[in-house]
């Protein structure tokens, strides 16, 4: 049928309409799926992302701090720690063949370290036992089980972190205990929980150094902490430093050929120890040993009048003095030799460090750590 003028024009106004109103679905549909992709984006920043799956971003560089949780630390005595972000309490222990997890969580610590904003890094040890540490790396069942219970007790208790830290068991297992820490590490990332592994200094001990892959660890985990201590330990034969300086810059060169450095964190001590040496024979013998907090080691400064020199080889601060025919000395941890670490931790670009423990420092250890973060920003 042909249509009358007027219709026809009625029909092309009617068409030229429908067109106009498609093209402005279609701009605004884009508009729309452009809007939305912008704003996936931004959400899939990964800083909110973090937010979103309770696992934070690390500053950097990073401060944690060990908490020895069996002392049984009142939060309400704590006093502000500034820089700290991270608190690492010693929480979890495997304590026996059947990889038990002995669990000291402390549900008021807790509490406390999130109204001061921490995240937590809870501690799991293997007690320090070789036996122990055989046992329930040689039995896949046994690991599975003990991967999972941590999984179970990080999302309980929200944890940010795990750190773990096996000691005392022979390079023998060297590889089991790879093979287990990258099981915890797959279930972690699946949950967004960061893995974090201590290790020691490179040396030719079988159970205290020789145990750890740390290449295949690093590669495994997030981050590897650097037990940089212990130069000179409780029944060491001679009397030295816990830590001297150039023994840790040595010891730290030689782990950064198998960690690289965005990962690993150094760990300094809190602590000295004082040796008690008998020097009336041909060569000093050490009687005995005590360890000590910063605080403690100045007060036998002053009970004792001791002289306070300066050890340019360890790069420390010595105290020294003589009773009752012994000699006693201390290589100081202070605000000097604390300074030095943390050049390290600038000049090697590392993650950040890591003291062990709280409560064994001074409050000027913090101050100067606040410092040098201010400056590193």
């Amino acid at each position: 049928m042909t249509l009358p003028n007027s219709g026809r024009q009625k029909q092309r106004l009617l068409s030229l309409n429908r067109k106009i109103t498609g093209i402005t679905v279609i701009i605004a549909t884009l508009v729309i799926l452009f809007t939305a992709t912008f704003y996936g984006f931004i959400k899939a920043d990964p800083s909110q992302l973090a937010v979103e799956n309770k696992k934070t971003t690390p500053p950097d560089p990073m401060v944690i701090v060990w908490e020895y949780a069996a002392i049984g630390a009142d939060p309400a005595s704590i006093n502000p720690i500034p820089s700290v972000e991270i608190i690492s309490p010693t929480w979890f222990h495997i304590i026996d063949e059947e990889g038990t997890i002995d669990s000291q969580f402390d549900r008021d610590y807790l509490i406390w370290a999130r109204e001061h904003g921490y995240d937590i890094w809870a501690l799991v040890t293997n007690d320090f036992d070789p036996d122990i540490t055989a046992a329930i790396l040689s039995d896949e069942e046994t690991r599975q089980s003990i991967v999972e219970e941590l999984i179970e007790l990080a999302l309980e208790y929200e944890l940010e972190g795990l750190n773990i830290d096996f000691e005392n068991f022979h390079s023998d297992y060297r590889d089991l205990f790879t093979r287990f820490v990258s099981e915890l590490a797959e279930r972690c990332r699946e949950e967004n929980i960061i893995v974090s592994v201590d290790v020691t200094m490179i040396s030719n001990s079988a159970y205290w150094s020789g145990n750890y892959d740390r290449a295949a660890l690093s590669e495994a985990v997030d981050y590897i902490i650097l037990m940089a201590y212990d130069q000179h330990w409780a029944s060491s034969p001679t009397a030295g430093s816990v830590a001297s300086l150039p023994w840790v810059e040595r010891g730290l060169v030689q782990v950064l050929n198998e960690v690289p450095p965005e990962k690993l964190i150094l760990g300094v001590p809190f602590y000295t120890r004082l040796w008690q040496v008998d020097k009336s024979g041909d060569e000093p013998l050490v009687l005995n040993s005590w360890s000590y907090s910063m605080h403690r080691a100045e007060g036998i400064i002053e009970d004792n009048e001791a002289k306070v020199h300066w050890d340019s080889e360890a790069l420390q601060h010595v105290a020294s003095y003589n009773k009752d025919g012994l000699n006693y000395i201390m290589w100081l941890e202070d605000t000097t030799s604390m300074s030095y670490r943390l050049e390290l931790v600038d000049r090697f670009e590392l993650a950040g460090v890591a003291g062990w423990r709280r409560g064994l420092e001074k409050e000027e250890i913090w101050e100067l750590i606040d410092d040098w973060r201010t400056a590193t920003e």
